[in-house]
Order: structure tokens, then sequence, then C-alpha cells
């Protein structure tokens, strides 16, 4: 159970790392919602710098503050701001403390001035002054089970006038037909051992949200520089071996072909950054970056065990935990979506069944939990399986194995894979 002071301080850290919240909360906001004074003063601060649309981060707000450590107790704040306390709860906790607060001195007061034996007219009137200091908004609106209803009435019309397709579009037919789309406020777990494709994978959701809904996509590569993630998109859409790309082995026709190719992913919504610096405070001020100015709705990132939390004080399942958990969290303050990839644990591919599981992934902690959906891909083929467990011929296929579903349940769906590009692409039974 949070304190008075960590409510204050998870709202304040909120304000600081995403400067558009004081916006959307500013008629709900106010200074005497907070009881602690550094904590007051922090909010009067940002207050004053938005006032001045100056931006707010931890050296602007040490600024106007006095006393010890300031920047230090402001960096506490911005890193509570990933809290699961999310920020209409923590303005309806300090609204109804601030309520409980001014009621108590208006209590007292009354029992002052009816002690001084004040006339009543005057305790009536300084009395409804002082309530109407309760009557303040509210940031959650009462449920209506009647809008409720007729909102849901006409989710299922939408569905059934989109064949079920509401989010971004992953690009391969049946995932489609499983998933509805990819949602928004989603953070999704791509997970594979070494050399299944993940990262092609990935790459390939990424790539066709930009193409086929024209989302604005941005990709964040840990392992991969730019050119080589360019290098693989150009082999997959061209159909040209990515080693021939790579070694500058190419005749006149193909190097037209990738020029055509690098033209057309040229004009396309999609962004990559080559992620240079893996702290997760970094990661999460990049991404607000690109869905400020470039309206960012989906964000990859290769790979999770990459980032780097910074409190390194708890093991490391602990500090992948909690880039998964404010990944999510990022996830539904920006309304964006989010695909992360995970490694899974060595040992997957020892054991005699090597398909995947949850409990494979690497690190996994509250990754699984924090996660809506988590797909693992399996190549029985790597393994040296030659049929499948329906029987069909297992050379050339990828399993996508919807190990968790929010909303969607579990099962698996079947694509081709083309090792040759490393592309995946619907599944064609040979």
């Amino acid at each position: 159970m949070y304190e008075n002071d960590d409510i204050e301080e998870i709202l304040l850290g909120k304000l600081i790392v995403n400067n558009e919240l004081i916006d959307k909360y500013f008629d709900l906001l106010h200074e005497d919602l907070f009881e602690n004074p550094f904590n007051k003063s922090t909010y009067i601060a940002i207050k004053n710098l938005k006032s001045k649309n100056r931006i707010i981060d931890i050296l602007t707000v040490s600024k106007l503050l006095t006393g010890e450590n300031v920047a230090y107790q402001l960096s506490i704040m911005a890193d509570k701001a990933f809290s699961f306390t999310e920020m209409p709860t923590c303005i309806a906790v300090l609204t109804e403390n601030f309520q409980k607060r001014t009621l108590f001195g208006i209590v007292q007061n009354v029992n002052n001035q009816l002690s001084n034996q004040e006339e009543l007219e005057l305790i009536v009137g300084k009395l409804n002054s002082e309530v109407s200091k309760l009557s303040i908004g509210t940031p959650e609106k009462l449920g209506n089970i009647n809008t409720q209803i007729r909102e849901f009435l006409n989710d299922i019309e939408v569905r059934m006038n989109t064949d079920g397709l509401l989010g971004i579009a992953s690009g391969f037919t049946d995932i489609d037909k499983f998933t509805g789309g990819w949602q928004e406020t989603d953070l999704i777990i791509v997970g594979g051992a070494s050399s299944m494709g993940k990262t092609s994978f990935a790459l390939a959701l990424a790539y066709n949200a930009a193409k086929y809904t024209k989302t604005p996509t941005v990709i964040f590569s840990y392992e991969m520089s730019a050119i080589q993630l360019l290098r693989r998109l150009a082999s997959m859409e061209s159909g040209i071996s990515n080693r021939y790309i790579t070694n500058g082995t190419l005749n006149n026709e193909e190097l037209k072909e990738i020029h055509n190719t690098i033209g057309a992913i040229e004009s396309l919504p999609l962004s990559i950054d080559e992620g240079n610096i893996t702290s997760l405070g970094y990661l999460v001020h990049r991404i607000k970056e690109y869905v400020k100015n470039k309206n960012a709705k989906l964000v990859m990132i290769d790979y999770l065990q990459l980032v780097s939390s910074k409190n390194k004080a708890g093991s490391r399942e602990q500090e992948v935990s909690k880039v998964a958990r404010t990944l999510k969290n990022l996830a539904k303050e920006l309304n964006i979506t989010v695909i992360a990839l995970s490694q899974l644990n060595r040992g997957v591919g020892m054991r005699n069944n090597s398909k995947p599981t949850l409990s494979d992934l690497r690190e996994s902690g509250e990754i699984e939990q924090a996660a809506d959906v988590v797909m693992l891909i399996y190549r029985p083929e790597y393994y040296g399986i030659e049929y499948n467990d329906n029987g069909d011929q297992a050379k050339g296929t990828a399993n996508i194995i919807f190990a968790k579903g929010r909303n969607i349940g579990v099962g698996e769906v079947t694509l081709s894979f083309k090792s040759e590009i490393t592309k995946f692409i619907d599944y064609e039974k040979t």
C-alpha cells in the first residue's frame, strides 16, 4: 500500500517524464493536492515551467527549487513514474486526501467559531464558502451500463464489417485472423532461440505495419546497425540473397531491383533507431520523442535483454522484469503498441521436445505477466524434424506459438520460411 508521499511522487514523476500529461490533466491538478512541502514546491515549479512553454525535466525543475540533493530527489520521482499506478488513480487518491484534510479543517473552524459565539449566519456563510473547495473535478467518469452496452454492440458491428481486423495488420493472413490485428496499449513479446529468425520475423511485423496500414513505426535495434537491418529488408522484399547484398556480388539487374526496393522502403512511415545508449530511461525518452515528432504508433525493440535499467540492486531477472513492466506502462500511457524481442534459455534445444514454452523466456520473471501477447517462434527443420505434428512436411515451415494472449487466447499459426532470404510468408503447403 502506497503512502500519500509515494502517490505524490509517482504523479510528479509522471509529469517530469511526460510533459504532455500536465495539459491532459490540468483541470484536475492544483498545488493543494500536495501535502508534502517539497512535493508542493515541485508541482508549482512544473506548473511555472509549463506556463512559459519550457521543457520540464530534472534539470529545469531543480533550478527552481531550493535545498540539498534536489536533483537526487527529483530523479527518485522520475524512477517512480513507471509504477503500475496510473495517473487517474494518483489524482483520485490525492483528491480524496485533500478533501479529507479540507473537511477536517472546516470542522475545526466551525467548532472554534461556535465556541467564540459568532453569529450563526456568519458561520453558515463561511461554511458554504469552505465547502465549495471540495467541489473539484474527478479523473474518472462514473460507469453507465447503457452507454457501455451501446459501445459493445457498436464494437461487434465494426468487427463484423472489417473481418475482425481492428488493430494494426501483421501482414500475415492467419495471424491477423487469430489476433484481429495488434492493439493499442499492448505489449507483445516475440521469443525465439538463436537462429530461429526472431529478428527477421519482428522486422517483418514492423515493416508490414508501415506498408499495409501506413502505421508510423520505429525500430530500436540494439544488436544490429541500421545498414544491417536495411540489408535484411532489401533481401526480404527483393528476393535477392542477403549474402549477395553483403558481398556486393550483384549484377546490374539485381542492383536495379535493390534500388527500387529501397525506394519503396524510403516512402514508408518507418524509422530505425540504432540504440547506441542502452539505458531504459533513454529508451523511454526516445520513444516519447518519436511519438511526439513522428506520431509513432508501433515500436519494435530488438531486444529486451539488451536494455539496462538504472536500478542494479536486484538480480538480472528483476532488472529485465522492470524493463518489461516499464514498456507495458509506456504502451498504455502513450496509447501505442510495443513489440519487444526476447531471448530464450539456451537449454530449449537440448531437450527431447524442443518446442518452446513460456518458461523458456530468458530471465522471464514478470515478462509474461506484463505482456499481453507472447509469441514463440519454432522451426522444426532446425532440429532435424521432418514432419509437423499434423503430419505435413516440416521443411521450410515455422510455427508461431501464441503462448499467451490476454484477449485472444492461445494457439498456433503456421508460416512458411524462406531461409535464403530469411523471410516469413503465409503458409504454402508443399
